[in-house]
């Protein structure tokens, strides 16, 4: 059944403003960039290929021939790598510079020196992975570019500013231009202080004395020496590289001295100066293109469309094409503001009746626009988009309805939803509840959770390797990498969700929560993702638990797309819940300590090998 859209206040449409029906929306909608673009993958394969490029570099120890010395460079490639991992899901646009000066700093500074095939050959692999990072950013600007012509096209004649009313100059990314610009200059000074550091040391270096002695015995970080002329203690970084034994150089200068094999460390100053430059020039570029997206719809007569669009219950706004009155394809989802219609001093709910609407501005993915509507008064109300705009994905179901026991009155507007649609679907296949039911992993999910656990295995290796051989340093970096492959393997293996009488058990990869009917708003899932939605506004969400392509291509009913339609059956249908309690083995376990004391051990058993 369709609903009646809130019209547009009278006289606030220009006559030449053209309506985006279907058959141009759908052609629009087609216009995006193929499946190997999305950035997840880009994301993937540069992780793996670093942790390769890393797993395999050789270890050459600190000596008097190769002082180990600063590593600006090396600290410029760190910073890169996990700045580009955002910049592939935010700034397709930097990307098309970053990626390929970072393969160039990897080809100079790693790949054209390594001293082995493995090394050159994992080298090679985090090129070609900046490589497919660089096709997939450019396959996505220019699905936005076809994207803008198409509605351009379709509004050769339908152009016009905002209208008078409107406010003035949008302040988008002010303020993150400025937060920005303070963390680069952080940045800067943490720079400037470990060069004038490193520069200090030469010259201590340069008008000291080089005493040769036998290394005698260590501390946790000094040597002592038997020189020509007595004994001699030194700091010393790695004492673990100069055995008892061997003979070093010592610089000294009065009462200053060091190793010859180990030069100042700027470590500390690296550290400080990539924590502040990378979300620095994070912000610097995102709000930056921000605010000249929002000044070309403020500056200029941009194109106009009439659409349809809703405000679910989350406070997201989905467009629908001006003839899909039901609300069963949207386009793109954002966020606007103003766009909830709350008096002064209050915070309602959104309406989520469907509205007629005009788009000014050329939608894209990741574009910005201005949207008039009609306001809770009948006056035309103004609102922007706060957030970049998001293709809609076949796996999204925006809530516009409350389910029972929610508390509150049922959601303005009774448009049918996907969700209630495909709950409607399982109560009429499901008997009346009796025992507790439960959803988990398919078993190829199980399968690919070998994937994450075998990472995290050679992630545990290669950093107990250095830590024994090299001792605290970059490469401890990658523990950071560590909870997010248990995640996915805890999640792969034995998420679970159990309905029983008196609510939902929710097993995820650290912990259980329990979510009780009445508090239970709907379950929602999205790109491999279910969301049980509370009726306090909060969700409990388990992300990444079925890989959609891979399920299409099974032609399989995905476990969590099967267990969003029957909870919100039992949902709205009492009968159908179950009557029994579940015993506490039936709500599963949170696999992630299991796997990071399994961790734990593994690495401790190789360190005391």
């Amino acid at each position: 059944m369709s609903e009646t859209p809130v019209p547009l206040p009278p006289g606030r449409t220009p006559d030449d403003t053209p309506s985006w029906t279907w058959p141009e929306a759908a052609r629009w909608s087609r216009e995006r960039p193929p499946g190997w673009a999305r950035p997840g993958w880009s994301a993937l394969a540069l992780l793996l290929s670093v942790a390769w490029a890393v797993a395999v570099e050789p270890l050459v120890p600190c000596s008097d021939e190769a002082p180990c010395g600063p590593d600006w460079l090396g600290a410029v490639q760190v910073g890169l790598v996990v700045a580009q991992l955002l910049w592939y899901f935010r700034l397709p646009e930097v990307t098309l510079v970053s990626a390929p000066l970072l393969a160039a700093l990897v080809t100079w500074n790693e790949l054209l020196t390594a001293p082995g095939t493995a090394s050159r050959t994992a080298d090679s692999a985090v090129v070609a992975a900046l490589a497919l990072g660089w096709a997939a950013a450019q396959q996505r600007l220019a699905a936005r570019q076809r994207q803008r012509h198409l509605v351009e096209l379709l509004c050769s004649g339908a152009r016009h500013p905002l209208p008078k009313d409107a406010p003035g100059r949008l302040p988008r990314g002010t303020a993150g231009v400025r937060t920005g610009l303070v963390l680069c200059a952080v940045a800067a000074a943490a720079v400037g202080a470990g060069l004038n550091g490193t520069a200090a040391d030469a010259e201590r270096a340069a008008a000291a004395t080089a005493v040769r002695g036998e290394v005698t015995g260590s501390g946790e970080e000094s040597l002592r020496l038997r020189t020509a002329d007595g004994e001699l203690t030194v700091a010393s970084l790695y004492p673990e590289e100069h055995p008892v034994g061997s003979t070093v150089t010592a610089l000294v200068d009065g009462d200053w001295s060091r190793l010859a094999a180990e030069p100042y460390d700027a470590f500390g100053w690296q550290l400080l100066a990539l924590a502040a430059a990378l979300p620095g020039l994070t912000l610097v570029a995102a709000s930056a293109l921000a605010r000249r997206r929002a000044g070309a719809l403020e500056n200029a007569e941009v194109p106009v469309l009439r659409v349809l669009l809703r405000t679910d219950l989350d406070g997201d706004t989905w467009v629908y094409s001006a003839g899909d009155t039901e609300g069963l394809t949207p386009l793109f989802s954002c966020t606007v503001a103003p766009c909830k219609p709350a008096g002064p001093g209050k915070d309602a709910e959104p309406d989520t009746r469907m509205h007629e609407a005009l788009l000014h501005g050329a939608p894209h993915e990741g574009g910005e626009l201005a949207v008039v509507v009609a306001g809770p008064d009948g006056e035309p109300l103004l609102a922007r988009t706060d957030s970049r705009i998001r293709l809609a994905d076949e796996d999204d179901v925006p809530v516009f309805v409350r389910g029972p026991g929610s508390g509150g009155e049922a959601g303005t507007g009774p448009g049918p939803s996907v969700d209630r649609e495909a709950a409607d679907r399982a109560a009429a296949a499901m008997p009346p509840g009796t025992r507790p039911v439960r959803w988990g992993p398919e078993r190829h999910t199980r399968y690919l959770a070998l994937l994450p656990l075998t990472g995290a295995g050679f992630l545990v290796a290669n950093i107990v390797r250095r830590l024994v051989s090299d001792g605290f340093g970059w490469h401890l970096g990658q523990v950071l990498l560590l909870p997010a492959a248990l995640t996915a393997a805890a999640l792969f293996l034995g998420w679970r969700v159990t309905a029983d009488r008196s609510g939902l058990w929710l097993t995820g990869a650290w912990k259980v929560e329990h979510l009780p009917w009445e508090d239970l708003r709907a379950v929602t899932h999205i790109d491999g993702s279910l969301e049980a939605h509370r009726t306090d506004g909060s969700h409990w969400r388990l992300a990444d638990i079925g890989i959609p392509w891979l399920d299409r291509r099974l032609r399989r009913d995905p476990s969590h797309a099967r267990a969003a339609a029957e909870i919100n059956a039992m949902r709205d249908h009492p009968h159908l819940r179950p009557t029994e309690e579940s015993p506490l083995l039936d709500h599963g376990m949170p696999l992630g300590p299991l796997l990071l004391g399994a961790c734990v051990l593994w690495g401790a058993a190789l360190f005391f090998a």
